[in-house]
C-alpha cells in the first residue's frame, strides 16, 4: 500500500526510475469519480488494503478496481460498491479486504494527502526509497494526514453511505 500518481519522466538518464501507478485506468476513475485533477495523488494497493478509522469532518472518497471493502459506522456494516463515491465520518472504519480478479486498486479521497514530492512526483518507489513516506510502503498505525477536505471538488456533499455520484457515463 503506497501513495501513487503518474510518476516520474524523463529523470532515467540520471538514475531516477520512473515509478506511479500500475493500472492507468482505474487511477484516473478513482479521480474522476471525486472530479479531481487526474494528476491527483492516491493511494494503490496489491491484493489487499489498509483498515483505516477515520476521524475528521465529512470527506468523499471513491474505491476503484475489482475490491471488496465495507465501511462500518457505528455498528452497522456496509458492503462498499466500486466505482461509486462514498462519504466517511468521523469514526468510520474503511476496510479494503482484498481484491478479486486484479491485483491492483485505488482509493481516492475528496482532499490532498498531506506528503512531500521528489522531482514533482508523490510516487513511492520502495526499490529506490524514493517518493512520498520517505520511499517506503504505509506501516500499521500510520497516521494519514489530509488536507483541502471536499473543497472545489465540483460535486455535492454527499451525506449517506449509499448516495451514487450521477450522470457518470464509461464508454469503451
Amino acid at each position: 500500500t503506497t501513495y501513487q500518481d503518474y510518476g516520474r519522466k524523463n529523470l532515467n538518464h540520471l538514475g531516477i526510475p520512473i515509478s506511479g501507478i500500475m493500472d492507468k485506468r482505474n487511477y484516473i476513475l478513482s479521480n474522476s469519480l471525486l472530479k479531481k485533477d487526474l494528476n491527483s495523488s492516491v493511494i494503490e494497493f496489491a491484493y489487499q488494503g489498509p483498515l483505516l478509522k477515520y476521524s475528521g469532518e465529512k470527506i468523499n472518497i471513491a474505491i476503484t478496481g475489482d475490491v471488496n471493502f465495507t465501511i462500518k459506522r457505528n455498528n452497522n456494516l456496509l458492503n462498499g460498491i466500486c466505482y461509486q463515491a462514498y462519504t466517511l465520518e468521523h469514526g468510520d472504519e474503511l476496510d479494503i479486504i482484498s481484491t478479486n480478479k486484479s491485483v491492483y486498486g485505488y482509493l481516492a479521497v475528496g482532499g490532498e494527502f498531506d506528503i512531500k514530492y521528489q522531482w514533482s512526483s508523490c510516487s513511492v518507489n520502495t526499490k529506490a526509497n524514493i517518493g512520498a513516506n520517505d520511499g517506503k510502503k504505509l506501516e500499521t498505525n500510520q497516521r494519514v494526514n489530509i488536507l483541502k477536505i471536499n473543497q472545489d471538488l465540483g460535486i455535492k456533499k454527499l451525506d449517506y453511505l449509499n448516495t451514487k455520484i450521477e450522470n457518470i457515463r464509461l464508454i469503451k
